[in-house]
Parts: C-alpha cells; structure tokens; sequence
C-alpha cells in the first residue's frame, strides 16, 4: 500500500511541475517577455564561441510569436553604396535573409521561422517611396510599428554588444546607447531612417543609405513552443 501511495505521490509531483514548467513557458512566450533563440557573436571574445541571443516578444498571434533582438547585435550599411534605395533591394536585408540566417540560427531553429509578408509603406513625413512589398524571415521593424511595439522615447534605447561595438556601431558618450536602424524610407531616397542614441525617431533627418555605423535589432516571427 505504501508503494502504491509512494508512486501517486511521484506522478503527481510530475504532472505538478510538468504543468508549472508549461505556466513558465507560456510566460515567458507572453508580449514583453524574454526569450532564448539562437545564437550569434556577443562578448567579442571568438574562442569562447557564439553566446545565445536574447529576444523580446512583441506580440503573438495564432502559434507565433513576433521577436526583436533584445540587444543591438551588429553594425552594417543599409547598403553598400550611396545611392537611391529601398528596403526590397538593400543590401542589408539580402545579409539578414541569408548570412544572419545561417550564421544565427541551427536548421532546426530556421525550421520554425516564418517567411512573412513585409510592408514597406512610403515615408509618413515626405512622401519618400518606401518600394516593394517583400517577402522576408528576417527583417527590420519599420517606422509604424517602432511606434506601436515602443510608442516612448525612453523605450526605444539600446545598447549594442562587444561584437557590434567592434564591427563599428556608433556609441554615444553619454548614455552608452547607439543608434540602429528601421526599414523605412528617409527624407531622400539616400536615406532610411533610424532611431538615435536617446530613442527619438531619424525619420526627419538623415541617415545615408551607406552609413557603418547603424547597429541591427533584426526582427522574426516564430512557431512558439520549446
């Protein structure tokens, strides 16, 4: 009798923390929470290997979850050369489809990021052209959805890694922050824009198209779950 006892109780402490663990998971999958996906060069310290990197959840919907680099994790042109651009035929997003891809994330994990479609509106301020509508797995957030996921100054500040630091993100004296850009269109078709070291949006200025000094916060839709 006491076996029989014994083994319930087992069973029942089980199905306990199996259920606590699923409570855990759902939280952490909840928009706001954090999340470990992947793996990408962080410290700056090569021989120790990539470190896992860190998303923040922006939404969910239906299974999947919309996930933004909780840290700037690169330094990248938008493209490679000073001329009129979109996010459609840019360099950088053709870098985050196919070298982040691959660099960040195992088959498997590739496996459960989703192609989406991506808007890429006209510039609200100057009408500058935003182009073609995309198809993308990796992807910048735009200008609308800054201001919907971060609609404060203050919670669009970011810091980058060793990595990005290394690689030429500008950081700013004062606070440790850097800029990072957004897909949208600039003032000039030269241009994209950006988001400064203190949160305001470069959606007025300019950022030119060639720019090394602009960090990364890549954006992905996943399938949730382990």
């Amino acid at each position: 009798m006491k076996r029989v006892f014994a083994a319930v109780l087992a069973l029942c402490l089980c199905m306990a923390g199996a259920a606590m663990a699923q409570e855990e998971d759902a939280e952490e999958w909840r928009a706001g929470g954090v999340v470990m996906f992947g793996s990408y060069e962080q410290d700056n310290v090569l021989a120790n290997g990539k470190e896992p990197l860190e998303w923040i959840v922006l939404k969910t919907e239906g299974g999947r979850a919309m996930l933004i680099t909780r840290y700037l994790i690169d330094a990248r042109a938008y493209h490679e050369a000073f001329v009129n651009m979109t996010w459609s035929e840019c360099t950088l997003r053709k870098w985050l489809n196919d070298t982040f891809l691959n660099e960040a994330f195992s088959r498997e994990e590739q496996a459960r990021i989703q192609e989406v479609l991506v808007v890429n509106d006209d510039n609200p301020h100057y009408s500058t052209r935003g182009g073609e509508d995309t198809m993308d797995r990796v992807f910048l957030l735009s200008e609308a959805e800054l201001l919907e996921f971060f609609p404060e100054q203050e919670q669009r500040t970011c810091q980058a890694t060793e990595y990005a630091k290394a690689q030429g993100a500008y950081v700013d004296e004062n606070n440790g922050n850097s800029w990072w850009w957004l897909r949208s269109p600039g003032v000039r078709p030269v241009d994209a824009c950006g988001v400064r070291a203190d949160g305001r949006i470069s959606g007025y200025g300019s950022r030119d198209v060639n720019r090394p000094s602009g960090s990364l916060r890549p954006v992905i839709w996943v399938t949730m779950g382990e």
